[in-house]
């Protein structure tokens, strides 16, 4: 559901004028390790999640509008579990606990839509998970695509074919690769005809083949450990 419907265009133009934080592309909104004063809500743009392992910073998430994020400033004495980077301009509100307490309060929508999207990342982290427990990379890609689509099949007509939403850089997020490789992937998969690509939208024209694919893949690794 989009901000503008949770709460209503005057509303949430108010709130902005009020909470707003705007932001360019390339700004770190917060670092990780920092004290959280503010959760923030984001309204407009896209902001990407990293995290420190190690000497790298690895991509947690592409945050979208409607996301919440920075949410440990919502527990007395939190710190910041990740560094917040913005991916284009855009605005967030930014809610201190008792703020955020009370937009939810007087906005159920948006109450459910956080308790929604933190359920849905609990499933997310045990899927990324199982997905970099898997040694060969190609295997990894094709499992996060697999993966996204059984989340997304609910919301499609039956059919063979499914198209997916997401950029190279959040595939990246969630199979714990750098981009480069992830391109390169995806790129070798096109060339096999298992997916297509429009814009940022992967098409994968026969779910099933890719699943056949991912089994033979896994055969491989196995052959290989034996």
């Amino acid at each position: 559901m989009e901000p503008a419907k949770e709460m209503g265009a005057l509303e949430r133009e108010r709130l902005i004028s009020r909470y707003g934080r705007r932001f360019v592309a390339g700004e770190t909104l917060f670092r990780e390790g920092e004290a959280a004063t503010e959760a923030f809500l984001l309204q407009d743009g896209r902001v990407r999640l990293l995290k420190r392992v190690r000497v790298a910073e690895r991509s947690l998430m592409v945050l979208r509008a409607g996301d919440l994020f920075g949410e440990t400033a919502l527990v007395e004495g939190g710190l910041r579990g990740s560094t917040a980077v913005a991916l284009t301009e855009g605005v967030a509100l930014a809610l201190d606990r008792e703020t955020f307490r009370q937009l939810i309060e007087r906005h159920p929508a948006i109450a459910t839509r956080v308790f929604e999207q933190l359920v849905l990342r609990l499933a997310d982290a045990e899927d990324q998970i199982e997905i970099m427990m898997l040694k060969d990379n190609p295997s990894r890609v094709v499992g996060a695509l697999l993966k996204l689509v059984v989340g997304q099949v609910a919301g499609q007509d039956d059919g063979p074919g499914m198209a997916l939403a997401i950029s190279p850089v959040e595939l990246s997020c969630r199979v714990g690769l750098d981009v480069e490789t992830v391109k390169r992937i995806v790129h070798k998969l096109r060339e096999q005809q298992y997916i297509r690509i429009v814009g940022e939208h992967v098409e994968i024209p026969d779910v099933e083949a890719l699943r056949r694919y991912y089994l033979l893949l896994g055969a491989k690794e196995d052959l290989r450990g034996a």
